[in-house]
């Protein structure tokens, strides 16, 4: 790696090269760095392309007009770029960035004797890093404060997402926003709309990437920043759901994702079966925020679904189905990518399943037919599905809500895990019992809808154990064909 950064030095051509912003920081913080900023006085295109030709990485133009390129090389990347606005110096251009912690900088060249690589990213020691570091605005002083201070509000007013990446960093690094910062935001939130989605959407999916997302999500709509980006937040402000709940349907919402986030962290706090959830938020880190969404937005159908029975009990029927489809709206407006969309919606109008099931478990269930269902619809996603209901019942402490929800949620999760590794997945597995032609033949009809159906019913009842041959499989059709095969 040193190598590379002798290599940057003579693409510069003479000219300074410093490391700025983002890798100052964390290793002032003693964190790994895999990430690289780099600030030339110039010309940061073509030594970034000239660099990436001689090395053998992969060049990628950011910005012709800011002049601002990324070389990726294997595991790290490196951003050129040249001095903002005009600036002389590096001094002068850090005075354009955001916040106090991510405007230092060094001198490259001072520090590639320093530079470690570590299984986990780039290292460099704290003591060497200081005697170089150029620091003009006190972000040392509040890393080690653990304060987020912006250098000029007039900064933010030119670029309002910086508001947005205040509440990034505030659960990134759990430190606080400086109240000058916070008055600003909480002042001026409605400029953040100025912001493009697809960079207000990058912002949130990292909050929702951390550990502190439930907590940072209350703290910007304390500030009036989360209903700006995500308006439906007001319409579940205040509305009351007694009995299971203790919380209204905005504040459950928001502890439903605290919840996901320790339940992120650690699954066996609630579940026996932990190793499967962990396996799932390993294989699937890129939908963790967005499971994160799903639990923001699971409720927010209530408001509008609101109703009364005689007997005064509140009722919300069909929630579910109305979030869902305020979750494809949301989709769209934040420029989701199609399976973050339809992931989302799909657990939000699921949401309540679990708990229904809970029902038949009660009572010796659930059936293979109730269990088949459920993983046919939500498919290998089901730990995410049990993580959002876990997150549901641990946020809803009410004076009804059952004793032992959150045991027998747990109970229900290892029985349909039980059904879909031991049942489903060997049918999915092996080849069908019957194909289309099969069907075709045996019934004299025609290639159609109905044929489609009935290679569905079959392999339903065979995921359910009722079938196991093909001779098995035309018998059962030939009861039931056509006018059970609807309901499968």
């Amino acid at each position: 790696m040193k190598e590379a950064f002798e290599k940057i030095l003579h693409e510069a051509e003479g000219q300074p090269v410093y490391i700025a912003g983002g890798p100052v920081r964390d290793w002032l913080l003693e964190r790994p760095v895999l990430d690289i900023d780099l600030v030339l006085p110039g010309e940061a295109v073509e030594t970034a392309r000239s660099f990436a030709s001689m090395i053998g990485g992969a060049f990628v133009l950011l910005d012709t007009k800011e002049d601002v390129a990324r070389v990726v090389l294997k595991d790290y990347s490196f951003d050129f770029s040249s001095f903002r606005k005009g600036a002389k110096s590096i001094e002068e251009d850090l005075g354009f960035r955001d916040f106090t912690i991510n405007a230092m900088a060094s001198l490259l060249k001072s520090l590639i004797p320093f530079i470690e690589k570590s299984p986990s990213g780039l290292l460099v020691r704290k003591t060497y890093l200081l005697e170089t570091l150029i620091d003009p605005h006190g972000g040392r002083r509040d890393l080690t404060a653990r304060v987020i201070r912006a250098i000029a509000l007039k900064n933010l007013e030119e670029d309002p997402l910086r508001m947005l990446r205040a509440f990034r960093f505030r659960a990134l690094l759990d430190f606080t926003l400086d109240q000058e910062l916070l008055s600003f935001i909480q002042g001026h939130a409605d400029l953040i709309l100025r912001s493009a989605s697809e960079r207000i959407n990058y912002e949130l999916e990292r909050i929702m990437a951390t550990e502190h997302a439930g907590r940072s999500l209350e703290e910007m709509f304390k500030a009036g920043l989360l209903q700006a980006v995500v308006p439906e937040v007001r319409e579940a402000e205040g509305v009351d759901q007694p009995g299971f709940h203790h919380l209204d349907v905005l504040g459950h919402c928001l502890e439903t994702v605290s919840c996901l986030d320790r339940l992120a962290e650690d699954p066996c706090i609630k579940f026996s079966a932990c190793d499967v959830f962990a396996k799932w938020l390993r294989k699937n880190r890129p939908l963790v925020p967005y499971l994160k969404w799903a639990g923001l937005l699971h409720d927010f159908g209530k408001p509008s679904r609101r109703g009364m029975k005689e007997d005064g009990r509140v009722t919300f029927y069909n929630h579910d189905r109305q979030g869902a489809e305020m979750a494809a709206g949301i989709a769209r407006r934040l420029r989701w990518s199609r399976l973050e969309s339809e992931f989302v919606q799909r657990l939000v109008r699921m949401h309540m399943r679990p708990f229904h099931l809970l029902n038949d478990l009660r009572k010796g269930g659930p059936s293979k037919r109730a269990m088949r269902k459920l993983l046919q619809e939500i498919e290998s996603d089901y730990p995410a599905l049990f993580l959002l209901a876990m997150a549901d019942s641990m946020a809803g402490c009410g004076p009804l809500k059952p004793e032992g929800l959150d045991q027998e949620l747990s109970l229900l999760f290892d029985r349909i895990h039980s059904f879909y590794k031991n049942r489903l997945l060997p049918v999915k597995k092996t080849k069908p019992l019957l194909n289309g032609r099969d069907i075709m033949t045996a019934f004299s009809i025609e290639p159609g809808p109905l044929v489609g159906k009935a290679l569905a019913a079959v392999e339903a009842a065979r995921i359910e154990g009722r079938l196991k041959t093909k001779e098995e499989a035309l018998s059962w059709l030939k009861v039931h064909f056509p006018d059970e095969l609807s309901d499968s």
